[in-house]
């Protein structure tokens, strides 16, 4: 987690931080909203957004933890996070795992039901997909209450999230119980005529149908099969009657047929898959002849659009050739002295734009570093600080705040091979206990993450104070063994690098 101050720090001057300017969020292009947008694909930039975001004030740490979460469980970039996080394949649903029940006890999220269904919406899910069947459970329990909290806007999501708990039953060793919660969930979303309805319906009938084919009840599953199909064709008759604008409604035409083309194709294939098991040969080949023909008219829909689109750029490419051919020399001359124009503006607006934001980001973290260097070079000065008579006897908490001071305080952090052996030598502890103590007692996810955000602090400190210095002088000075790891990492935690920091501080 990237902050500027130490972990659960709460000394200093208070006065002082008081006096610092608020940043607003006019200032920066750093928001919730931004990260948000482009988390599922751009995982590694959203995340730069959400720690830029809290350190100019635009969010605040519970708010960020959130979002967080959000993007470890949801993202479609899983390998990136995971190498992100430093850690095993899916370390992804771990590190959301613990964030998530984290934010449960943070008093803000207790108090707003829709933040409290949104962490819960990660936990279930990431419990599913670890394959924690009674954690999935109980979360999906909790979630359901909080939907049926929230009111009436989020009973299909209290339904639809009912479905998914039912599903899970035969896990746990319910499975006639499981499918009666189904058939409870299918009774009540068949009345609703919402998009939103409908699609979790066809979710329900669909979980049903996996139940009953695990237990090789192929019969069963036919009705609830052409159940969907039939929704389906009146969605597709009707779709005016459906629209409730929810944010699983396809946004147009195009994407409403794709919607209802991929779940009939599904529905068509489990009717093939029962008729086949139950010997119905004839019934098999017509349920794959409907399958068949959809996606061949899919594929011929497809070619015509693109014949169409091919036809009308053909078109507007010869109207724009004959009215080139007629002013050619004239648009050549003023088309070129335009862009020439546009261009050499834009790239002045860019740069003084970037070099603005620059030098706010830099005053800020300069400003935020000077109160900690202040209150770090007083305790220097200050008498040693007593050593608890037992250490394994304070809390996770309580150990952190004091190690994190001796190590502050003395610099211990500068020594490229600090690391978990020198808190074993210093403070005779054990690596269980050293372990503990991050993963419970600071916000830290781990020790390595600790270490370099001391390390990248400091560096803030030798880039203004040591302009002689090269910017690879200053990544050893700081215990980095590479000048370009070092940047890099200085880069994702300020939004900057090394230089650029520098040059806006100048």
């Amino acid at each position: 987690m990237v902050m500027i101050v130490g972990c659960k720090e709460t000394t200093g001057n208070q006065d002082e931080k008081n006096t610092t300017r608020v940043p607003q969020p006019s200032d920066t292009l750093y928001t919730q909203q931004a990260a948000m947008n482009i988390y599922a694909y751009q995982p590694q930039r959203a995340l730069l957004l959400i720690d830029s975001a809290v350190i100019v004030g635009n969010m605040d740490e519970s708010m960020a933890d959130q979002c967080r979460a959000r993007i470890y469980a949801f993202t479609q970039m899983f390998s990136q996070v995971d190498s992100l996080l430093g850690g095993p394949e899916s370390v992804r649903f771990d590190s959301a795992q613990v964030v998530g029940e984290r934010l449960l006890h943070n008093d803000s999220v207790k108090a707003d039901v829709d933040r409290l269904r949104d962490v819960l919406e990660v936990l279930a899910y990431a419990n599913r997909i670890q394959g924690d069947t009674l954690g999935w459970i109980k979360w999906s329990r909790q979630l359901v209450d909080v939907c049926h909290k929230i009111g009436p806007k989020a009973e299909t999501d209290a339904l639809r999230t009912e479905a998914e708990i039912a599903s899970a039953f035969p896990a746990i060793g319910h499975y006639e119980e499981g499918v009666a919660r189904l058939d409870s969930v299918i009774a009540l979303l068949s009345t609703k005529t919402t998009f939103d309805g409908l699609d979790a319906l066809v979710i329900a009938l669909k979980r049903k149908i996996a139940l009953l084919g695990s237990r090789n009840r192929y019969a069963e599953t036919l009705p609830l099969s052409r159940q969907i199909i039939e929704r389906l064709d009146d969605y597709e008759a009707h779709p005016d009657q459906y629209h409730d604008g929810s944010h699983r409604e396809p946004a147009d035409s195009v994407r409403r047929a794709d919607y209802i083309r991929f779940y009939r194709n599904q529905a068509q294939s489990f009717l093939t898959a029962a008729y086949a098991s139950l010997g119905e040969q004839g019934n098999m080949i017509d349920a794959f002849c409907q399958i068949e023909n959809s996606v061949r008219d899919a594929t011929a829909r497809e070619h015509i659009a693109r014949y169409n689109a091919l036809q009308q750029q053909m078109e507007a490419e010869r109207h724009q050739a004959r009215a080139a051919r007629a002013n050619l020399l004239s648009l050549a001359i003023s088309g070129l002295a335009l862009l020439f124009l546009a261009f050499a503006v834009m790239v002045l607006l860019k740069n003084r734009t970037i070099s603005r934001k620059n030098r706010l980001l830099a005053k800020q973290i300069t400003e935020g570093m000077g109160y900690k260097e202040k209150y770090w070079e007083e305790k220097r000065h200050q008498e040693p600080m007593q050593t608890p008579v037992d250490l394994n006897a304070l809390s996770d908490e309580q150990l952190f705040q004091y190690v994190n001071e001796v190590v502050v305080r003395d610099r211990l952090y500068l020594d490229s091979r600090f690391g978990r052996q020198t808190l074993i030598d210093t403070f005779q502890l054990t690596k269980e206990r050293i372990g503990a103590m991050f993963s419970k007692g600071c916000e830290y996810s781990n020790m390595s993450d600790y270490v370099k955000h001391l390390r990248l602090q400091y560096a803030t400190k030798l880039l203004i104070e040591q302009p002689q210095k090269s910017i690879e002088e200053i990544a050893a000075d700081c215990g980095f063994n590479s000048h370009k790891y070092f940047s890099d990492r200085f880069r994702q935690l300020f939004s900057m690098t090394p230089t650029e920091f520098r040059r806006a501080r100048q």
